[in-house]
Parts: structure tokens; sequence; C-alpha cells
């Protein structure tokens, strides 16, 4: 089974066998052509399905501990949550999505052939001051500063 993310619908590229994804991809896509695919794989058996929020909650978790928890969209999260609780490989080109799914030892391959090798904490750091944070907040919790940017844990 797999678990497609908005790159299999917009490049249509992904393997053949039993395709899941979540209701929110749909409005993700803007073209005609990646519609019209999502469209033809739904008439021939595209599953569409919401995680259960027990499985949502679990993704959130392990998101928060590699920080990609800010980076990650509903849709993101969403899609890690569906693969966790199918047990499907996600087809994903997003590096913070491979990134989880690494973490949580959760299979996934890219449409692009672009996937992560290692995985990757990241921190947060204030440019302005430098404090460095596992949480991302709106602004630096030091010194106020909205320049915030990822860093890679050690």
């Amino acid at each position: 089974m797999y678990v497609l993310d908005t790159c299999a619908f917009l490049s249509q590229k992904h393997p053949d066998g039993k395709l899941i994804t979540i209701p929110q991809i749909k409005l993700e896509l803007k073209n005609k052509q990646s519609l019209q695919y999502f469209s033809n794989l739904n008439e021939i058996g595209l599953e569409i399905r919401e995680p259960s929020n027990e499985n949502l909650k679990i993704v959130k978790l392990n998101a928060k501990k590699t920080g990609d928890l800010a980076v990650l969209s509903d849709t993101d999260l969403k899609i890690l949550a569906i693969a966790h609780e199918t047990k499907s490989t996600i087809v994903s080109d997003d590096f913070a999505i491979q990134n989880v799914a690494l973490y949580m030892k959760l299979k996934y391959i890219s449409c692009s052939g672009k996937e992560i090798k290692e995985l990757r904490k990241w921190k947060y750091k204030c440019s302005a001051c430098n404090f460095v944070s596992m949480k991302k907040y709106p602004e630096c919790t030091t010194c106020g500063s909205k320049d915030i940017f990822r860093i890679k844990a050690k």
C-alpha cells in the first residue's frame, strides 16, 4: 500500500498497488492535469480517508522530537498519520515528511528520486541574539526578534 502526497498527483509518478490519500490533498491540486489524475485514480479505487486522532497525536509527538513540527502542514501530518495507521509506504518529495517517517521507521519513496539519506533533528536559532530553542516560537523569547531559523541539532 502507498500513501500519496501531493507530488504523486502533480508528477503522476508512484508505484502500482493499493493507493491511499487524505481528502485535503485535492485542495492542494491547482492544475487541470493533477485534478484529472486525482479523479481518474479515485474512479479506479483510490482510497480517501482521514487518520484517527490517536495516530495524528503520535505523529505530532514524533515531529516535535525531530524539530519538524513547525514546518509540517496539517496535510503533511495527516499523510504521516495515515501511513502510520495503515503501515503503508509514503510517496512524498517533502524532506520534513521523509525525516519524520525515517524517525518513526515508516517507509517512504520520492516522486522525483530525491530522498533524505540520514535522520536530522532540528533546533531553532534567533539570528539576532543566537538564542537556541527546541521549539519554534513566532519571535525570540529572549530578545523579541522575529528572525528565527532552523539549524541542525548536534
